[in-house]
């Protein structure tokens, strides 16, 4: 008779498990530090000798990696392996009740995919995400679409679709990804402020792709021109005048806007295409470091934005300068990848 125990982190049992499925034994102090980052694990025994193991690893408020799920050859075909995997499924449930963003993951196992999407998960490579696999438990999930060599066409009508109807997407700029909406839309505004976790006295500044949609949202003086004509497509944000028609949530109430041209081939084609500004703003929780590669926010919004666009780590990984004119005078009011000069 096969029972099951919870929560076994013996090196012996390890690599008595190693062994008997012909992979050699583990040196015993890499055995040990894998099995002190085991969050749990389900150990399977037949007349108290090991038969099955699998375990999960990382950090049960945020990710976890699945991880071992091995059956010995004489016990394969007794569904040894799909008990323990339903037992680590439990508790990623009991996981997830405490922590709803936890993302659970498999690490590139070969031959094995069919078995895990029994259990809820999808390719990363369906999900253009690389190798491995991913556990799909959230509500809505967000579109996701790799844009790094070329950009599909059907993909970009999705986009502007989405930005029509309040949705919100996030996609890579050359400074950092950033979480977007259409600049004269106040409900998709909303929801960012609230998704972001952001507090409603902060500004959000919009990008745009021309002079003439700049001029959507504010006015220039010859400085500011100026400024725009040299530094932009590129990473500098300028305080402008707003206009009026530009929403106060937008601008935290205040009378300016901040707007730049970034320069990234998939930004700027998105930009392009779409007829107006987007309100934009990194693609982080509020206070967490800047998103620079899809992987840096992929389990905070997936299911929280209507689509992810990934385009690959960002150029510069570093937020843009942002300038403001004073009395004839720049101000710089946060240092960035670009100096101002003279």
């Amino acid at each position: 008779m096969i029972t099951y125990v919870d929560n076994v982190k013996d090196v012996k049992e390890y690599n008595k498990m190693y062994e008997g499925v012909g992979w050699g034994k583990r040196d015993e102090d890499i055995v040990k530090t894998a099995l002190e980052k085991t969050v749990f694990c389900v150990s399977a025994y037949d007349q108290g000798e090991i038969v099955g193991y699998g375990r999960l690893v990382g950090d049960e408020t945020c990710f976890l990696y699945v991880q071992d799920i091995t059956v010995l050859p004489d016990y394969q075909g007794k569904k040894i392996g799909s008990h323990i995997m339903n037992r680590l499924i439990e508790k990623v449930e009991e996981y997830k009740k405490v922590s709803p963003e936890l993302r659970v993951y498999v690490g590139p196992d070969f031959g094995k995919e069919e078995f895990y999407r029994k259990f809820g998960f999808i390719t990363r490579r369906e999900a253009r995400l690389g190798d491995g696999m991913i556990l799909r438990t959230t509500p809505k999930e967000s579109e996701l679409w790799n844009w790094e060599d070329e950009i599909d066409e059907k993909e970009l009508e999705k986009a502007i679709d989405i930005l029509d109807n309040d949705g919100l997407i996030i996609f890579p700029t050359d400074t950092v990804y950033g979480l977007a909406c259409n600049a004269f839309s106040d409900k998709a505004i909303e929801k960012i402020f609230e998704i972001k976790k952001r507090a409603k006295y902060k500004p959000i500044s919009v990008l745009t792709d021309s002079v003439d949609k700049i001029n959507l949202v504010a006015t220039t003086n010859e400085i500011e021109k100026k400024l725009i004509d040299k530094y932009m497509p590129g990473a500098l944000t300028v305080i402008l005048n707003k206009k009026d028609g530009v929403s106060d949530l937008l601008t935290a109430g205040l009378d300016t806007i901040g707007v730049r041209i970034p320069d990234n081939k998939i930004a700027l084609k998105l930009l392009e295409r779409y007829p107006y500004p987007l309100a934009t703003t990194s693609a982080n929780e509020s206070g967490e470091s800047d998103g620079v590669d899809v992987q840096d926010f992929i389990t905070y919004f997936d299911g929280k934005v209507d689509a992810i666009i990934d385009g690959g780590k960002t150029k510069l990984q570093k937020a843009s300068t942002i300038v403001k004119v004073e009395n004839g005078d720049i101000q710089v009011i946060r240092e960035g990848n670009i100096k101002i000069e003279d």
